[in-house]
């Protein structure tokens, strides 16, 4: 199902996505998204909580808003 929507930036620089597209793909308030840009285009896709070093998912503990996953910090721990 592709979902589009017409939004109007306000005076800071917002905008709204709307509840059907939230509802969709699981946005809550306090999620993270990820916003990507380039020359033309603006991607915002919700972010995965995964290894920074490895991209699992699983077993993760979170430092400084990054997440890193156990087996790494044990890898980390004997170096």
């Amino acid at each position: 199902m592709i979902f589009t929507n017409f939004k109007e930036i306000d005076g800071a620089g917002r905008i709204v996505i709307s509840k059907d597209i939230r509802k969709h793909l699981n946005i809550k308030p306090g999620d993270v998204l990820h916003i990507n840009a380039d020359d033309e285009c603006i991607t915002i896709k919700k972010a995965e909580k995964k290894c920074v070093f490895c991209n699992s998912p699983e077993n993760l503990i979170e430092f400084e808003s990054k997440y890193v996953c156990c087996s790494c910090v044990e890898k980390l721990s004997h170096k």
